[in-house]
C-alpha cells in the first residue's frame, strides 16, 4: 500500500478505556486515557464499502490510516479515536495492509454525541 506524501494531515488521539477510579476505588465508566496523538488520513467509506459493512452489521462509516507503531497495533474495539470534536469507535482490530509494518488501518464508526 503506497501512501502519497501529505496524506496524513489530520491530528488524532487514540484512547483506551480509562484507569480513573471514584472515591470507592471503582472504575469510572466512560473514562478514557490518551495512548498517542498522531497524524492520520481520515476517509469516509464509499457506497460499496458501506454496503459491504452493513451486510456485516459493523456500522462502519470511516477508514483511518496511521503510521504503524507497536502501541497502536495493540488497539482493540474498546478503544476510540478523537479528532477535534468528533469521536470514532474502532470496529475490530487494526489492519496491517501490506504486512510490512508501515501502516495501521482502523475501520471506524463515527459516534454521535461522543
Amino acid at each position: 500500500v503506497l501512501m502519497p506524501a501529505g496524506t496524513l494531515t489530520k491530528r488524532i488521539t487514540l484512547q483506551k478505556p480509562g484507569s480513573a477510579v471514584d472515591d470507592y476505588g471503582q472504575p469510572v465508566p466512560g473514562s478514557f486515557d490518551d495512548v498517542a496523538t498522531v497524524w492520520a488520513a481520515i476517509r469516509p467509506m464509499g457506497s460499496n464499502e458501506r454496503l459491504a459493512a452493513s451486510q456485516m452489521q459493523s456500522g462502519q462509516t470511516h477508514v483511518l490510516t496511521v503510521r504503524h507503531t507497536g502501541s497502536l497495533a495493540a488497539a482493540t474495539g474498546a478503544w476510540r479515536i478523537v479528532y477535534g470534536s468528533r469521536t470514532f469507535g474502532i470496529v475490530g482490530l487494526p489492519r496491517n495492509p501490506d504486512e510490512a509494518g508501515r501502516w495501521l488501518v482502523f475501520d471506524c464508526v463515527e459516534k454521535v454525541n461522543g
